[in-house]
């Protein structure tokens, strides 16, 4: 069997497991529930969750940039702008949206810089949730107030990184001249500007349920870890059955817990996937 053929066949299988999710989710759902709760929001509820979407893209540019910057790759905006949508594209391909690494491919420069600097990325985006995560459970289950111990986790792979920095197999990885604690800090610091934003677009349409910001952000949390799961496409469907099963216990409709994570994610990645598919169109017609 060729490889076209397994990557063929291994993408329709992500493919029908999203397409069981997803059937699961709306299987929990009454259509005119549905219906009625996306037909009854208020007009400028979905141009601010749009706007916010907006702001999340250009965070998370910012952030592309700095990094890609630090670890010096010289490539013009316009072109990092192109990569960077490419990459919304390329996550739609691999479960957990981890295909969106083959942008990486479309930077100039060594690929030690481009491990490197994706890895950084990614690194801040696993351990900001990882960290989030003890807060978060703690929020929505405070009879397992013990997950809390989960925080510590990022700290003590910063910890062990730092202690194993001048190993050998370590050192080749690593670009002379980089800031990384600068880096890192900063990195975290956007990346949590991002989770802001993102949480906040939830917040603005789950809010006429009553649930305070800081609760659905700890419902944000748990989605994001969900979809990063290497199972579906881009999460989708762990996605939605995550939050139907969160929102289930505050007394909020299946409709309406299938409904927002499938506007947001409509908004965040399936519109900038878009974008990037025809950025990939146009630069194959080039070649």
């Amino acid at each position: 069997m060729t490889g076209g053929i397994k990557k063929a066949l291994f993408y329709i299988l992500k493919l029908l497991v999203s397409a069981v999710l997803v059937w699961i989710a709306f299987r929990k759902v009454d259509p005119d529930n549905l219906t009625h709760y996306l037909s009854s929001l208020p007009i400028f509820l979905p141009v601010i969750v749009i706007v916010l979407g907006f702001l999340n893209l250009a965070l998370q540019f910012v952030r592309f940039h700095f990094i890609i910057e630090e670890c010096r790759h010289t490539i013009s905006v316009i072109d990092l702008i192109k990569v960077f949508f490419i990459g919304f594209a390329f996550r739609l391909t691999i479960p957990g949206g981890h295909g969106e690494a083959a942008k990486m491919l479309f930077i100039p420069g060594a690929a030690r810089n481009r491990i490197t600097a994706y890895g950084i990325e990614k690194l801040s985006i696993s351990a900001l949730i990882i960290f989030l995560f003890g807060p978060a459970a703690w929020i929505l289950f405070p009879e397992k107030a013990s997950l809390i111990w989960i925080s510590a986790i990022p700290a003590a792979g910063g910890l062990l990184l730092f202690v194993l920095k001048d190993k050998p197999w370590i050192r080749k990885w690593l670009l002379s001249g980089t800031r990384y604690r600068l880096i890192s800090i900063k990195t975290v610091m956007m990346t949590l500007a991002v989770y802001i934003v993102f949480i906040t677009q939830y917040w603005v349409l789950l809010r006429l349920f009553g649930l305070d910001w800081i609760t659905v952000g700890a419902v944000c949390v748990f989605l994001m870890g969900a979809a990063a799961l290497p199972i579906s496409v881009s999460g989708l469907g762990i996605r939605e059955n995550t939050s139907v099963y969160l929102l289930s216990g505050f007394g909020i409709a299946p409709a309406v817990g299938v409904g927002v994570p499938l506007v947001i994610f409509a908004i965040n990645v399936v519109f900038p996937a878009l974008i990037g598919g025809i950025l990939i169109i146009l630069m194959k017609r080039k070649s």
